[in-house]
């Protein structure tokens, strides 16, 4: 079975999931940087159609792809699940697993798997959606805050780099009104819907970002986006918190 996923994180005013995208593309490339250097062994666990191969690639990491189906492009390293990946301990120096979590049944094991396939000292790039319509039917499980992070990474014997959210309660709005209207025209022609679809997202995101540039500080965010974090395998030398 191929299931076709997202192709690339470069956000767009008429994309459905403008806001996502955005927040993700500056998490990601903010934080590869910093854990990727020429020759790091890096593991994109549910990596999909591989959207970030390339740039962990232009950072000169060893690239290596596992996820539970192939890919359309037919180039995903192992086919495996999360929860039992039949590989060594300690193997990556980096692992991705970027919007997996929500089709995971036991995030606690999974936190587990990624704890033992990681080297000591290494870092773990995780991101999750929290406000998010239902996809991949029937293979949506959970959302997960940060706080539910937090313990699986102590339960796991992992500690927290970097924990926070993407986006507000404005960009959620965003997100959930493009993505319905996206799913009201799912029986129209492709070129229709494309165009539909563009015609209704752009001035809502275009709006939204107005908006948000005005209101984003002051907002709860207690609507958010997604959750995303950074966490570490501790050495010898290093206790968990």
């Amino acid at each position: 079975m191929i299931v076709k996923r997202r192709q690339k994180y470069i956000p767009c005013l008429y994309q459905t999931d403008y806001w996502v995208v955005k927040h993700l593309n500056k998490f990601f490339r903010s934080e590869l940087s910093k854990y990727i250097t020429a020759g790091k062994y890096v593991c994109d666990i549910g990596c999909g159609e591989q959207p970030l191969r390339s740039v962990i690639e232009d950072l000169v990491g060893r690239y290596f792809g596992v996820d539970v189906v192939n890919n359309t492009k037919n180039n995903v390293d192992l086919i495996a699940n999360i929860h039992t990946v039949p590989l060594p301990d300690n193997t990556f120096d980096v692992i991705l697993c970027s919007e997996v979590l929500e089709h995971v049944m036991d995030v606690k094991n999974a936190f587990c798997e990624l704890a033992r396939l990681i080297k000591p000292g290494g870092h773990i790039v995780l991101t999750s959606p929290f406000a998010y319509p239902l996809h991949e039917e029937p293979f949506d499980y959970v959302r997960i805050t940060p706080y539910m992070i937090r313990e699986c990474s102590r339960a796991a014997n992992l500690y927290i780099v970097h924990l926070g959210t993407t986006g507000n309660e404005l960009e959620v709005i965003a997100v959930v009104w493009c993505n319905m209207w996206e799913r009201m025209t799912s029986g129209s022609k492709s070129l229709t819907r494309e165009i539909l679809n563009a015609v209704m997202n752009i001035p809502v995101n275009f709006i939204i970002l107005l908006l948000s540039g005005i209101f984003g500080n002051i907002l709860p965010s207690k609507y958010f986006l997604s959750s995303v974090c950074v966490i570490s395998k501790p050495c010898s030398c290093q206790r968990t918190y």
